[in-house]
């Protein structure tokens, strides 16, 4: 172990530690050879690993390609749904802009109108990655997931798949992008599409968003000030 520790930034007892850690998921194997402890690589235990690696591998990739998949299919409908688009200018720097819209989500969204349980939502919670949640939470715990995070490129840009809806007959795509301006300015730029997944309901629910959203982001600006 010592030999180990000389080659990390770590302290003695923190790679000690770390090795019981990895010996107890079955990843490495410990002998005793007189007062030195050896550490060996379980094999077994790191093809077991790489599998799990690669299946979730395989479900992010499953799920980039459906994505793909549904992005090209809208571009070939004939009868394309105009996208919802807003820009904003907000008197605060790009790092921050994109705080308030995502993780600070909670302070701004006038949840009791723009919500799925209005007055009894105690918090919005907005998981900042990649296959991350958007979530509203009730007051009595209860769950509800708005929308799944499709990309995540902070400061600069978000997409996700959006359904905010008990029941959701089929999600939307809403992608943001954040220019900075000057360090003091940034142009927030929203583009909210895929109505056509909605059938004969996406031009009336492209409606609502059109206004919607005008409400929604209202709070937002007041915060940012």
């Amino acid at each position: 172990m010592g030999e180990i520790a000389r080659l990390l930034p770590v302290s003695r007892p923190a790679v000690s530690q770390h090795l019981r850690v990895l010996e107890g998921a079955g990843l490495v194997t410990a002998s005793q050879n007189g007062t030195r402890r050896i550490y060996d690589v379980d094999r077994r235990g790191m093809d077991k690993l790489r599998t799990w690696v690669d299946g979730l591998w395989d479900e992010v990739l499953d799920r980039f390609e459906t994505l793909v998949d549904k992005e090209a299919a809208m571009l070939k409908t004939s009868e394309l749904i105009a996208p919802v688009t807003k820009t904003r200018e907000f008197g605060v720097g790009v790092e921050r802009a994109f705080e308030l819209f995502t993780t600070r989500i909670a302070e701004w969204w006038p949840v009791a109108y723009y919500s799925i349980h209005h007055d009894e939502v105690a918090d919005v919670r907005f998981e900042g990655r990649v296959g991350g949640r958007v979530i509203e939470i009730t007051k009595d715990g209860a769950e509800y997931p708005w929308a799944h995070v499709l990309a995540w490129d902070p400061p600069n840009r978000l997409a996700l798949s959006w359904y905010p809806d008990l029941e959701p007959i089929a999600s939307s795509i809403l992608d943001v992008r954040f220019t900075p301006l000057s360090d003091e300015k940034t142009r927030l730029d929203l583009e909210h599409r895929g109505w056509e997944e909605f059938g004969r309901e996406g031009a009336a629910l492209r409606d609502r968003y059109e206004s919607g959203w005008d409400a929604v982001l209202r709070p937002l600006e007041e915060v940012a000030r």
